[in-house]
């Protein structure tokens, strides 16, 4: 199961609550983000904004706010 944890996030502006990925296919998305800059990189490191506020899914690193040059989010899941 997922843990949730407060991190800044650099889309909403604020601390907000942020989950690891749930599932194969969050993770095969953070895998192929993260291989563009650490081929060895630790997909859990990732995590993705849940904001009551909006809907933001904005992906970061543990470590660091922006991994990215430009923000990404973790797209919808497909129906």
């Amino acid at each position: 199961m997922p843990r949730e944890m407060t991190y800044y996030c650099h889309t909403c502006g604020s601390d907000q609550p942020h989950r690891q990925p749930r599932d194969d296919r969050e993770r095969d998305v953070i895998r192929e983000l993260a291989k563009k800059q650490k081929p060895n990189a630790f997909v859990d490191d990732y995590w993705i904004c849940v904001s009551a506020e909006r809907d933001c899914r904005n992906i970061r690193y543990a470590w660091s706010t922006k991994p990215f040059e430009a923000p990404h989010k973790m797209p919808e899941p497909e129906e």
